[in-house]
């Protein structure tokens, strides 16, 4: 007997379909709602809590590809000897405290939302699941471990991000800053996705631009153009104070429009 996935009791779905909501909340300029969905991840998925500990199992099973099969099921059976440890009365009600939250400061439409992985993440569901006949939690396991064997394609980073979503966010910057340039695109489809991994692959990128944007401004600084010009010399020093700064501020849309200019500016200093 094949039993009925629910999406309410999974956790990587709820997880999904929340960062797809901030997507279009962030697209759409609803801050109220871009605020709430935030503070929902922030406080379900918080390091350490019981959800995310849920989460990072799945993970690592449905975003772990390319490896050799015998790896595949080492990594299969830790997943799932540690999925055993958890405390399910704990994970049941956290996730039936999530699934009230949104439906009363978000909308239970959230649920309908499109998730491109959803086959997979629905099949390691019912791998966690006990109640599954173990004839077909065996053929779900065969179904991963082929995931998990096969090589991405080259444009899977892309396909992360639902493209027309990204797209459309895309738009929403360009209107200020005309065509963006590809490393702006780039900063942009990190912060999209940035939910996914808690934002680490943003910071990481960040760091990387942000400091480029240093080493491109202080080799400004030592021309003799630039010197001669107090006031571009000040306005230079002052981009490297507020570069400085960013280190200790939150990651948001205001903080992104800066760094957009940053880059802008960088761009036009490498041009002359």
């Amino acid at each position: 007997m094949k039993l009925k996935h629910n999406k309410r009791r999974n956790t990587a779905f709820i997880f999904e379909i929340l960062v797809k909501e901030l997507t279009r909340a962030a697209i759409r300029q609803d801050l109220e709602k871009e605020q709430r969905v935030k503070n929902i991840l922030s406080e379900f998925f918080l390091k350490d809590s019981v959800l995310s500990q849920e989460l990072s199992l799945y993970k690592s099973l449905y975003e772990t590809r390319g490896v050799n099969t015998k790896d595949a099921e080492k990594i299969l059976n830790e997943v799932k000897r540690v999925y055993l440890s958890l405390n399910n009365n704990h994970v049941f009600n956290t996730q039936s405290h999530l699934v009230s939250r949104i439906n009363k400061q978000v909308s239970s439409k959230v649920f309908t939302n499109y998730v491109p992985n959803y086959k997979t993440i629905a099949s390691i569901s019912q791998i966690f699941n006990q109640s599954v006949p173990i004839k077909q939690r065996v053929m779900l396991e065969k179904q991963i471990i082929n995931h998990m064997t096969q090589k991405p394609s080259e444009d899977s980073e892309i396909k992360k991000l639902n493209s027309v979503e990204l797209k459309l966010f895309s738009k929403k910057f360009n209107e200020a800053y005309k065509d963006l340039l590809s490393e702006q695109k780039e900063l942009l489809s990190k912060y999209v996705n940035s939910f996914r991994d808690n934002g680490l692959e943003l910071k990481c990128f960040l760091n990387e631009e942000l400091g480029r944007a240093k080493e491109e401004i202080k080799k400004a600084l030592d021309e003799e153009e630039i010197k001669k010009d107090f006031e571009m010399l000040e306005k230079m020093l002052a981009v490297m104070k507020t570069i400085d700064g960013f280190k200790s501020q939150l990651i948001t849309e205001d903080l992104l429009k800066k760094i957009l200019k940053i880059q802008a500016l960088v761009s036009e200093i490498q041009k002359s």
